[in-house]
């Protein structure tokens, strides 16, 4: 029962930012009137969100290994709680742009520590396909936050955050009576937490703001690094990525999210702007790839108890990387249902890959470890998205038009095949679990 009520809690709450982050985006121009503000300044709100949660999520991933999953874990819940209902006040574009930081706290608290919690509850024989269906929740929140999201949006943009309110609040009741974890009983490296937080987050605000802001992230991740190694505790173990499996693992993911994030954004741009087509239309056109995301995560997840998960991931990122190759050649007279067929493809490898390779993650890292471990998934997962919305931007401002479609997917080809060939290291033979082991 405990195991059920820990799959349903992680699973709400795992909802809760891909249907957000996607709901702000329909909301944009509405929160832009209502406000007062440049639609450029709603995008500024999503980018803090964003910001927040990998800034935080690695040190608060840590203090859940050494102060208890269970507790953290709720903590962030209640944060994000918290923060959805004051969203939905009558407040100016600061206090929201303050009460989003918050939120996103509070999913840097429950990214640190849903998946160590989840793995800690099931056996290696059921992990794979609990975190199938914890992955198919995601894609049911990015696939939903534009249609809920516009709806509620078109009544009153505020009421998007009802939704996360309900998810969050469930999510923290279903956790309430979830059995703690041992706790690693080390000290938390406080600085090392101060250095790592600043240092991601002047980093990713760089290719948004400026360079010299990225530069200065990157000297402070230095310093993280150096500080790091004269602990005898560190912030981050450096043995965790001594082991093949899980490094290769964790810089697939990254690439993964780099190859496939923006694609979405580019295509919207190729459909409504090149095109001509509605913007209706093109929405429905771009279903097939989290349609098929949806539909087969949970059977990925599945497959990677049976057998070696690498040899799956390895399958979903080639067949990724034939999907972004095909569109590079999209252009004015390219067929719809040709277009169809490269999403389908390149939803199928990203079901293919995700589950697999969460799997391997999670798996490859020792018990004490697993709360900065889930915090690794999600960083590579925001900072993957954030670098391939970066690469976008700089094809966008240096070339138009059909071109600027062909040379992003060329790039993200080429990225997603060098994602192929790290998850192909990651295979170390045949593996058969058997249910119950641990």
């Amino acid at each position: 029962m405990e195991r059920a009520r820990v799959l349903a809690s992680i699973t709400l709450s795992s909802f809760v930012m891909p249907y957000l982050g996607n709901a702000i985006n329909v909301a944009a121009l509405a929160m832009s009137l209502s406000l007062g503000v440049p639609v450029a300044s709603v995008g500024f709100l999503q980018l803090l969100l964003t910001l927040a949660t990998a800034s935080a999520v690695v040190p608060l991933g840590r203090l859940a290994d050494v102060s208890g999953r269970p507790k953290v874990y709720r903590a962030g819940l209640a944060l994000m709680a918290l923060a959805s209902a004051l969203a939905l006040l009558p407040l100016s574009y600061f206090a929201l742009a303050l009460i989003l930081a918050v939120l996103g706290i509070g999913a840097a608290a429950v990214y640190g520590s849903n998946y160590a919690i989840l793995v800690s509850a099931y056996p290696p024989g059921e992990r794979g396909r609990a975190i199938g269906i914890n992955t198919l929740a995601v894609y049911i929140g990015l696939t939903s936050g534009p249609v809920i999201g516009g709806i509620l949006a078109s009544a009153n943009w505020r009421y998007i955050f009802l939704i996360s309110l309900l998810f969050s609040t469930s999510s923290l009741v279903m956790a309430l009576d979830i059995g703690g974890d041992r706790a690693a009983r080390e000290p938390f490296d406080a600085v090392g937490a101060v250095l790592f937080s600043i240092g991601v987050l002047f980093s990713m605000l760089g290719t948004a703001v400026s360079p010299f802001i990225g530069l200065l992230g990157i000297a402070l991740l230095a310093a993280f690094g150096a500080y790091e190694a004269t602990r005898p505790i560190p912030l981050i173990d450096p043995r965790l990525f001594k082991r093949l499996r899980f490094t290769a693992a964790v810089l697939a993911s990254l690439l993964n999210y780099m190859a496939t994030f923006a694609v979405t954004f580019m295509l919207g741009l190729y459909l409504e702007k090149l095109r001509g087509l509605p913007s209706s239309y093109a929405g429905m056109l771009l279903l097939p790839q989290p349609a098929m995301m949806a539909a087969l995560s949970p059977l990925s997840g599945w497959l990677s108890d049976l057998v070696e998960p690498g040899v799956i991931s390895s399958a979903g990122m080639a067949l990724a990387t034939v999907a972004l190759a095909a569109m590079s050649t999209l252009g004015p007279s390219t067929s719809l249902s040709t277009l169809e067929i490269e999403l389908a493809l390149l939803g199928v490898g990203f079901a293919l890959f995700i589950s697999p390779n969460t799997n391997i993650i999670m798996s490859s890292a020792e018990p004490r470890h697993r709360g900065v471990a889930s915090a690794v998934v999600a960083t590579a997962r925001l900072v993957g998205q954030s670098l391939s919305m970066a690469i976008a931007v700089y094809i966008l401002s240096h070339e138009g038009g059909f071109g600027a479609v062909q040379t992003s997917m060329a790039i993200y080809s080429i990225i997603s095949l060098i994602a192929s060939i790290l998850s192909l290291l990651r295979i170390s033979g045949p593996r058969t679990f058997k249910r119950g082991r641990r």
